[in-house]
C-alpha cells in the first residue's frame, strides 16, 4: 500500500501534467480523471466526478477508481456509488490511518484519517 506522502507525490505528479478537470496545473480538481466512466451516481456539479462534463477528462489516468463505499465500524456497508476510499500504508495513532477517497458530487481526491476498524480499498504497489 502507498503511504500518505506517497499518495501526495502522485497528486503532485498528477496536478503538474495537467490532469484537473479542467486542465489547470495548480489545486486538486483531479477526481474525474481518476475515476472510472460508470456506477458513480449523478451530480450536477460542475467537475465533479458523477458529471458527465469534461468527459475527455474522464479516468485519463487510467486509474479507474470505483465507488465501492465503504464498512463502517459496526460492519455495514454504505455510500456504494457514492464514494470510493483507498487506505494509506500511514497510521496516525494505534487506532487510526490516513486515507484518500472520492465522493461523486465532488471535484477532488480527498484526504481523512479514519478508524482502523472502517473498511477501504486498498492500492498495491510493487517495490
Amino acid at each position: 500500500m502507498p503511504t500518505d506522502a506517497e499518495w501526495t507525490t502522485l497528486e503532485n505528479y498528477l496536478i503538474a501534467s495537467g490532469y484537473n478537470y479542467d486542465g489547470t496545473t495548480s489545486g486538486n480538481k483531479l477526481a474525474k480523471s481518476s475515476a472510472s466512466v460508470a456506477g458513480w451516481d449523478s451530480s450536477s456539479n460542475t467537475g465533479a466526478v458523477g458529471n458527465t462534463d469534461y468527459n475527455e477528462k474522464r479516468n485519463a489516468t487510467g486509474f479507474t477508481t470505483l465507488p465501492g463505499g465503504y464498512r463502517d465500524e459496526d460492519g455495514t456497508f454504505n455510500d456504494i456509488g457514492k464514494d470510493g476510499g483507498w487506505w494509506s500504508a500511514t497510521a496516525t495513532g494505534t487506532e487510526s490511518a490516513r486515507d484518500r477517497w472520492l465522493y461523486y458530487s465532488g471535484s477532488n481526491v480527498n484526504r481523512g484519517v479514519y478508524s482502523k476498524k472502517n473498511g477501504f480499498s486498498v492500492r498495491c504497489l510493487k517495490d
